[in-house]
């Protein structure tokens, strides 16, 4: 398995998640020869009348309207400005045909899409090898997990989350959580490309929040058969910490610059009695991490 088509979605937003999703796409592409949809989704400023209140003039509602409009206008701009600049910096090259992304090289495009975002992001984000989004600021934090769990939720794609702060380098030492699920387990195949070039990887796993009856030690077995040697390490009992701040703990320790983890591994009951682990790990980790549902 190798990577070879990523998508990142920009929202236009003045910030730096854009800039830091977009950056981390193009070494990627170049590190694998894939191809880069930078994908901009504006909203239908016709559908903010929708959420105006009753009582509303049509004058009032018309204000509206053109308020969002001018919000979508400056955020394409943005969007498209970003794209450009970054694309000329990392010199790839503007791909504007489909038939023309061979495969053999690095290359990107930028592609303008009008509807509500999660509904374009969840239907065209399903055929691509890695979706990249960067965490965006408390403002900008709603919209943002939206577009996020759609990824996770929806698309059947793994997701690289990157905190627009962080500067290191991602993948040269990666810990992957391991619970047994369905999810890790598709974590740890989509993390294979990251995990065959890493120079250290650890397997951390909860014991006492194994969801199947799955040993690490078979984990262990599974990457040695793809060529990849990884250390182990066991979380044992809480120490008064949540799973997350454990795994987290765990990452630090390993000195890892790339979380590998299932997301939203359990059912909703069983969050409300042990916890969000993925929402915890989202607000709380500053390195990369690499998520699948």
């Amino acid at each position: 398995m190798t990577i070879k088509s990523i998508l990142v979605p920009l929202t236009g937003a003045d910030n730096k998640s854009d800039t830091a999703a977009l950056e981390r796409a193009f070494e990627l592409a170049a590190l694998f020869n894939a191809h880069v949809d930078a994908l901009h989704i504006s909203i239908d400023p016709r559908t903010a009348a929708a959420f105006v209140g009753e009582g509303m003039t049509s004058t009032m509602i018309e204000s509206i309207i053109d308020m969002a409009e001018a919000d979508g206008k400056s955020r394409q701009k943005a969007a498209r400005e970003t794209f450009e600049t970054l694309r000329k910096k990392a010199d790839l090259p503007l791909v504007t045909e489909i038939e023309n992304q061979t495969g053999s090289t690095a290359s990107t495009r930028f592609l303008e899409k009008l509807g509500n975002r999660e509904d374009v992001l969840e239907s065209f984000g399903r055929l691509f090898d890695l979706i990249i989004i960067g965490k965006a600021p408390q403002e900008e934090d709603a919209a943002n997990t939206l577009m996020i769990n759609t990824a996770l939720r929806e698309t059947g794609r793994p997701v690289l989350l990157l905190d627009p702060g962080y500067t290191g380098t991602i993948g040269t030492k990666v810990a992957l959580a391991w619970n047994g699920s369905v999810e890790s387990s598709r974590a740890l195949t989509y993390s294979l490309p990251f995990l065959t070039a890493a120079s250290k990887v650890t397997l951390i796993s909860a014991i006492d929040d194994l969801d199947e009856e799955i040993h690490p030690d078979e984990a262990i077995h599974y990457l040695a058969l793809h060529g990849i040697t990884a250390a182990t390490c066991e979380i044992k009992g809480s120490n008064g910490k949540t799973t997350a701040e454990s795994l987290l703990t765990q990452a630090a320790n390993c000195d890892a610059d790339l979380l590998v983890m299932g997301a939203f591994t359990r059912s909703r009951l069983r969050r409300l009695f042990f916890g969000a682990v993925t929402e915890e790990v989202l607000a709380n980790c500053t390195i990369p991490v690499l998520m699948a549902h």
